[in-house]
């Protein structure tokens, strides 16, 4: 009994870190959201709008590679904030993205949950 139980400790400890990562990085891939019909959702080299640019998205762009974002507030910061803080911090959100063969930064104010290639 006590094996058994140890053993799926184990198990349960190993897949619980997996799946809560998972969860708190956002989806894997994202769909570009807000950009004009004749604009696009530039591709930068670093996580700011004053970096080169190393590509472009277009407006329907989709299957865009979630690498992970950073800024803006933490869950809990986000449950204590105003409406006002919360649009505030969504425009400080930058995240890493692979679309295409370029792996770069996109403004994450203009991403939403996408789907695969």
């Amino acid at each position: 009994m006590n094996r058994r139980f140890f053993s799926l400790a184990i198990a349960l400890s190993l897949l619980f870190p997996v799946s809560v990562g998972a969860e708190a990085s956002g989806p894997d891939f994202f769909r570009v959201i807000g950009v004009a019909s004749n604009d696009v959702l530039n591709i930068r080299t670093q996580p700011n709008a004053r970096s080169p640019i190393i590509g472009m998205i277009p407006p329907n762009g989709n299957g865009i590679q979630n690498m992970g974002c950073q800024g803006g507030l933490s869950y809990g910061q986000w449950q204590s904030a105003t409406p006002a803080q919360r649009e505030a911090a969504r425009k400080k959100v930058w995240c890493q993205i692979y679309y295409r063969g370029v792996n770069g930064w996109v403004a994450g104010w203009f991403l939403g949950e996408g789907n695969a290639p």
